[in-house]
């Protein structure tokens, strides 16, 4: 990959110190979807019902609501503001539909659900020649500059849904990659970036700002990008070991909402004692015993919420070993204790591109107030069909 010619408009701090560290606006169509409260009720849940799928609806490819071009994305997440329901996803890539030739492209873009009763019906509004194709998460000074040079490139990539605080906020976790070469071979993951998300449902805008550059430094366990719940008015965020353990093991922090952009509020899990600690771990090898969630297989995307229709807290995810299969994983609440092994939740067709990846949950999406939380849901993933890589969902009834 090169370093696409991006342009870029957003507002910087005087100092690095201050927030915000990059900001961006984004007016959006008035669509109203189902809302869903943010904290689940008392967890502690009796026993869980059996995972058993009792329907499947396939919507097949995620597409634009009558855009001009022919748009390409993989990866990303949901998120829901004041009844508006969002798709963030990763690479973006436009084409026009007459010649086939590629016109803009973004390492993320955000969309609108623009029919509830159609999932798959998107509209974007940060990939448009008016936004000048730029990112939907504002690139700081330094990510910017690399616009320039075409042997780099960032990129701000997320595979989890958002962390929903309020009606109208919410926090997002990317990885932030750098790659240095024109083939985009070689990359280097410096950690993660926190987005918090504010929606003004007055105007129907949307600003995404970003605290710092690095929210969770790669010395560090990457919190949030993994998978995140709300309970009780507190964010559990968890993220993988990917450097000692081969993302078999997941650790956890926690922050009450409202304090998410100070990390004096933040604490983080020990398995082993079963404690909350003010003092963030710095990884110098495998700390299998403080692991929230040892896997029996290697993680590798997921999302965590509460199903009232299991009385239990899910752990939808794809492992490491791109079989393109949803499992999933149970516990009585956020901190556990989590089965230690898996159930086949679904088998997903891999394409031409030999297998799936991104594969997560979306249950916001069918949470209305007539419906059961977590009888019905979304699957999302990436699926690559030899030339170009699109988002897919399908519908499952438990």
């Amino acid at each position: 990959m090169i370093c696409w010619a991006i342009t870029v408009v957003f507002s910087l701090a005087l100092a690095a110190a201050q927030f915000p560290a990059a900001s961006q606006s984004f007016a959006i169509p008035s669509m109203l979807t189902p809302y869903v409260p943010t904290n689940p009720p008392q967890y502690m849940a009796p026993e869980a019902k059996p995972i058993t799928i009792s329907r499947v609806w396939d919507w097949l490819r995620m597409s634009d609501w009558a855009s001009e071009y022919d748009i390409y994305r993989d990866g990303g997440g949901a998120c829901s503001l004041y009844n508006r329901t969002f798709w963030v996803f990763c690479d973006t890539s436009a084409y026009s539909k007459t010649t086939g030739e590629l016109v803009g492209f973004s390492s993320n873009s955000m969309t609108l659900a623009m029919n509830f009763s159609h999932p798959k019906d998107l509209k974007d509004f940060t990939m448009t020649p008016s936004t000048g194709w730029k990112p939907a998460i504002p690139f700081t000074d330094e990510e910017a500059s690399c616009s320039t040079d075409p042997s780099q490139r960032y990129a701000l990539w997320t595979y989890t849904n958002c962390v929903q605080l309020t009606q109208t906020r919410a926090m997002h976790f990317f990885k932030v990659e750098k790659f240095s070469s024109s083939d985009g071979q070689s990359a280097t993951e410096y950690g993660n970036t926190m987005a918090i998300y504010t929606m003004d449902p007055d105007t129907n805008v949307i600003t995404i700002e970003r605290p710092e550059q690095y929210w969770f430094k790669n010395t560090t366990y990457g919190y949030g990008t993994f998978a995140n719940v709300v309970v009780n008015n507190v964010a559990y965020l968890y993220g993988l070991d990917t450097t000692y353990s081969d993302n078999f093991d997941v650790h956890l922090a926690t922050v009450p909402v409202g304090n998410e952009t100070n990390r004096d509020y933040y604490r983080y899990y020990d398995a082993a004692t079963g404690e909350f600690s003010s003092v963030m771990p710095v990884p110098t090898t495998r700390r299998q015993a403080n692991a929230v969630i040892q896997g029996d297989e290697p993680f590798s995307s997921g999302t965590v919420f509460w199903s009232e229709y299991h009385n239990a807290f899910l752990l939808v995810f794809f492992n490491n070993y791109v079989d393109s299969t949803f499992r999933v994983l149970s516990a009585p609440s956020p901190v556990g204790p989590w089965n230690s092994s898996s159930t086949v939740l679904y088998r997903s067709t891999p394409g031409p591109g030999g297998y799936n990846y991104g594969g997560m949950a979306v249950p916001i999406y069918y949470q209305e107030p007539r419906m059961v939380a977590g009888q019905n849901l979304l699957l999302q993933y990436s699926y690559q069909n030899g030339s170009h890589t699109y988002s897919k969902i399908l519908q499952v009834t438990f």
